[in-house]
């Protein structure tokens, strides 16, 4: 077993187990496994993995979320959104990464111009790089 001095967003720190039910507002800093049931709100800038046996009904902003279970409700990842095969989504995802593995099910809507459009807004408020209008001058 080797040890690391930090962990990643990405490494899994928490684990809601089996039998366990949250009902309220999740945060937590470094990656989570939910195999139990979660109802209301989820924020973190990490890992969120739903496992087989989890079950979220939820609104969920987070970076990156792995889906092998149920979710009901809306995903605003900033990174990606991953149905594995045996997971489930019913709701809407925001995210400019979606993909969906062969078996998963998804019944919702997808918007992956949501943050481009934001991440352009903020960039066009500088003179520099708003764009320039073509030159429509006649000369003869």
């Amino acid at each position: 077993m080797q040890f690391k001095k930090g962990k990643s967003a990405d490494d899994i720190a928490s684990h809601l187990g089996e039998g366990t039910e949250l009902s309220g507002d999740l945060t937590f800093t470094h990656g989570l496994r939910v195999d139990g049931v979660v109802k209301g709100k989820v924020k973190s800038e990490a890992l969120l993995e739903i496992g087989p046996a989890g079950k979220v009904d939820a609104e969920i902003d987070v970076r990156k979320i792995l889906i092998r279970g149920e979710f009901r409700g809306a995903i605003r990842a900033s990174d990606r959104v991953e149905i594995l095969k045996d997971g489930k989504v019913f709701g809407d995802i925001y995210a400019p990464c979606l993909i969906i593995e062969a078996g998963a099910l998804f019944e919702g809507r997808c918007n992956m111009l949501e943050q481009a459009k934001s991440k352009q807004a903020a960039t066009s408020k500088s003179p520099e790089s708003a764009p320039k209008s073509p030159d429509r001058s006649v000369h003869n």
